[in-house]
């Protein structure tokens, strides 16, 4: 060849589709393309619903034909958390005939954050759609909120007739709690899930905690990514309180005795708001933090269980 030198060709050397070698860099484009393909085939085949723009993962569980009480617990769950921090009590609802569907916020576990913050408002707004998507009745819906999911859950009562409303170790929004909460912000920020994983666990159980409870805890805030987790402290932190006497749902609270998180001073300030016109209740779970559902899965069952049967 005149004027220009003739490389010679390896043959063994994989060619891309775009017909030039392949090299080490291209290998880690094909693994990580590779991955995100593997990844979406499974998303593909797990409960997703398309709402306002989110992929929000969600689970039903209904009981057997023939034992159907009408009633469907809608659960919302806390910051750091997701569905399966009600896993230990569905099983035991579903038996009692309730259909449970419990979904994780926008921002939390496979419900990946988007980049467009929301705050209470968008969860609530998600929510109302998908009770609309699922073809839920919302007089036969009890909405259940943990924590952050109790703003959630009160906010949904005012814009639906729901049968009911449970609040576990709700959290009251005030101004106070936005140093709290910027403030761990900006620990995420710097150190990541870890350290969030590092210290609740031991600092927001209860007495009666054991060692599998906190486990759980800890695999459920490394399951979150920072930037859906640090939406989701922004949210409360910029959270006002809900017109609770505007509510016409029977209310039932559950608080732990040893919750530092939510304390009973809140559940106390939220019972004495709620409209005077419907049945309110707050009960106490002894020797328990601010994870009600698995550090006392059984009890809190049990106590949802009689609250609906009142209703029904």
């Amino acid at each position: 060849m005149s004027g220009a030198h003739a490389w010679p060709l390896d043959l063994t050397e994989p060619i891309s589709s775009t017909g030039r070698l392949n090299g080490p860099a291209d290998d880690d484009i094909d693994v990580e393309n590779t991955r995100r393909t593997e990844a979406e085939q499974l998303r593909a085949k797990m409960p997703f619903l398309d709402i306002r723009g989110k992929s929000l993962y969600y689970t039903k569980s209904s009981p057997e034909k023939g034992s159907e009480s009408g009633t469907t617990f809608l659960m919302i769950h806390g910051l750091g958390s997701s569905s399966s921090f009600y896993a230990t009590t569905i099983p035991s609802l579903a038996a009692a005939g309730h259909t449970c569907v419990a979904f994780d916020t926008h921002g939390s576990a496979l419900s990946k954050y988007n980049g467009q913050y929301g705050g209470i408002d968008g969860i609530v707004e998600d929510a109302v759609e998908l009770i609309t998507k699922l073809n839920l009745k919302p007089e036969n819906v009890v909405a259940v909120g943990h924590s952050m999911g109790a703003i959630v859950a009160s906010k949904l009562s005012l814009q639906l007739r729901l049968r009911g409303v449970v609040l576990i170790g709700p959290v009251n929004p005030n101004p106070g709690l936005a140093p709290i909460f910027n403030a761990r912000i900006a620990t995420v920020e710097k150190s990541g899930m870890e350290a969030m994983a590092d210290t609740i666990p031991a600092a927001a159980t209860g007495s009666k905690s054991t060692a599998t409870h906190r486990a759980f805890i800890r695999a459920l805030l490394l399951s979150q990514t920072s930037e859906g987790y640090n939406s989701l402290c922004k949210a409360i932190s910029d959270a006002e309180p809900p017109q609770y006497s505007d509510s016409r749902s029977p209310l039932l609270i559950l608080s732990g005795s040893d919750d530092k998180t939510s304390p009973l001073a809140a559940a106390e300030a939220i019972l004495k708001s709620w409209n005077a016109d419907v049945s309110t209740a707050l009960e106490i779970l002894d020797g328990v933090g601010h994870w009600h559902c698995i550090e006392a899965a059984d009890e809190v069952a049990n106590r949802i269980k009689a609250f609906a049967g009142k209703l029904e």
